[in-house]
């Protein structure tokens, strides 16, 4: 499994994987769609598969859902779609650069949850190659632990479907620099929540808090 080198040290990988693990992941919620104000945050740390866990079940938490119905069937939708969640957080953990000691960040707004990964995509691999299935990691070894354990498929779909778990209006959005790469899952329900939760006088307010002008 690449756990143990030549001289029968632990390698960087193993370490990851222990409970000496020395990165970490940190959750902030925040109250509407700004970092203005804080409504809780929260660290993540220990091995990676502890941290994977327990930031799940910590997003699991938040995701809402709405029911509809049609006809007299109940149809439940909720706020991210549970692939979504799932696959933006594994690429986060897996595909990071463990050269730099910053943390993964999870930024959690009312309209959307926002997943910013230390260290920018592979050299000579391109935004439009990944959306496109091709897939490189700059952890083999890491991503290996994670195939083996059918964590991950290890065949470039899971942007993609990423991005087929959404339905309607709303998208998931990738950004990458030289030193991050952000994955932003659109709340399905926002909409939902701001015609029925919402008077007049803070819809207008919301709305300038949005378009700033």
């Amino acid at each position: 499994m690449g756990l143990i080198d030549s001289d029968g040290y632990y390698t960087n990988t193993a370490l990851l994987l222990s409970d000496q693990c020395e990165h970490s992941i940190k959750c902030a919620v925040f109250e509407g769609t700004d970092k203005t104000r804080f409504k809780t945050r929260r660290g993540f740390y220990g091995s990676v598969f502890k941290q994977l866990e327990n930031v799940y079940e910590y997003i699991s938490l938040i995701n809402n859902v709405h029911a509809d119905f049609i006809g007299l069937e109940r149809v439940e939708h909720f706020d991210y779609p549970e692939y979504a969640i799932r696959e933006a957080l594994l690429n986060a953990i897996v595909h990071r650069d463990y050269d730099y000691s910053g943390s993964i960040i999870i930024n959690i707004f009312d309209d959307r949850i926002e997943f910013v990964s230390i260290g920018g995509l592979v050299k000579g691999i391109t935004l439009a190659n990944i959306l496109h299935g091709v897939s490189q990691s700059r952890n083999m070894v890491l991503a290996n632990v994670f195939y083996q354990l059918k964590l991950v498929e290890s065949y470039g779909i899971g942007i993609q479907r990423i991005m087929q778990s959404y339905s309607g209006n709303s998208s998931p959005g990738f950004f990458t620099e030289a030193s991050s790469f952000v994955t932003i899952l659109p709340n399905q329900n926002y909409s939902v929540q701001t015609i029925s939760d919402m008077g007049a006088e803070d819809k207008v307010l919301r709305l300038l808090r949005e378009k700033k002008k």
